[in-house]
């Protein structure tokens, strides 16, 4: 009974097979791309306090709209208050018998010894004056300028030390996206950076926001140089101006659109015997849809090894072994492993 009662293993789930690829390019005045990006502020910072305490109050929460100088938070002031009076008594008592020190040598009734120990312990309780003061001054945080608050990362009552995050604050009028860059593309863009004289209009760069219609213009900030070990592209970062009505938070998905120009408009992809199959004399390639991980079969016209009709700009084309492989199987795109 007790074996009749174990439960059957779950099925395996599917294998999924490395295909190797090559992406499409039919050519024409643009190569046009869409391609999946990631909300993140333009300029961002984590906010902290520069000596330790418990929070005496938190004035902002996540979203609120601050200006430079405005206070986001306070702590519990009472001992550092403490202390500045304490230096302030200490220097005022300095300062006294500075005075007095100096007055007195002129007239040869101190040695000079005395003067330069008084001036000593004035120096001593000026600087003395001026930490307590900044201490003091320390239990504010203050806006470093104008923005968003992003996060809140403490609560009031809580004790913390000194630069212990407390808040993140981002610039409110400027939002970057960041998205991958396939590596077939990274030439032209590096060449455009690096000379600033290019031509404004060769490369384009758009943004689309979740749920919404409209692309919005944007332009290159930065471009890695180092390509991802996962996935060989590079990253991007674009950057534009907050839209009016859209909420646009970091972590929030978005999407890319590039227009890359080609230097050849009539080009015509090359499809190679180990890309084809054919059935009943007709030919067919598979491409790969990495969105289902998948690959499907496609019938596809090629005389002389150039593709006629068939493919869309941008499929990706499994370029070997083809004849092992059946429509719809579950396949992931290969990566070359570092080292071989």
């Amino acid at each position: 009974m007790t074996a009749c009662s174990k439960q059957e293993p779950p099925p395996p789930g599917p294998d999924f097979r490395p295909v190797k690829v090559k992406e499409v390019l039919l050519g024409g005045k643009y190569q046009e791309r869409v391609l999946p990006g990631e909300v993140q502020a333009s300029d961002r910072a984590v906010l902290s306090f520069q000596v330790a305490g418990e929070i005496e109050s938190i004035l902002v929460r996540p979203g609120d709209e601050v200006k430079k100088g405005d206070v986001l938070a306070q702590l519990d002031d009472e001992v550092y208050q403490q202390q500045l009076e304490v230096a302030q008594a200490e220097y005022n008592l300095a300062k006294v018998l500075f005075e007095r020190s100096a007055e007195l040598v002129k007239r040869g009734v101190i040695s000079k010894n005395d003067f330069d120990k008084s001036k000593s312990n004035y120096t001593v309780a000026t600087a003395a004056r001026d930490r307590a003061q900044n201490n003091y001054d320390y239990t504010k945080l203050y806006a470093p300028y104008d923005g968003l608050i992003s996060v809140r990362h403490k609560e009031e009552f809580e004790f913390v030390q000194a630069k212990e995050s407390i808040l993140g604050i981002q610039v409110e009028n400027l939002v970057d996206v960041n998205f991958q860059l396939p590596e077939q593309y990274i030439g032209s863009y590096q060449l455009r950076m690096q000379h600033q004289t290019a031509e404004p209009h060769t490369v384009h760069a758009q943004v689309n926001f979740s749920g919404k219609d409209h692309w919005f213009d944007a332009v290159v900030t930065e471009l890695s140089t180092v390509a991802d070990k996962n996935t060989g592209s590079y990253t991007m970062v674009l950057r534009l101006p907050m839209p009016e009505h859209i909420n646009a938070f970091p972590g929030m998905t978005a999407k890319v659109k590039l227009q890359v120009p080609t230097s050849d408009h009539t080009q015509t992809p090359a499809i190679h015997d180990s890309a084809l199959v054919e059935e009943d004399g007709q030919q067919f390639v598979f491409v790969l849809r990495p969105d289902q991980k998948k690959v499907e079969k496609i019938a596809v016209t090629v005389t002389d090894g150039k593709l006629q009709s068939g493919l869309k700009d941008g499929d990706l084309l499994v370029i070997a072994g083809a004849a092992e492989l059946a429509d719809q199987q579950s396949a992931v795109r290969w990566v070359k492993e570092r080292g071989l």
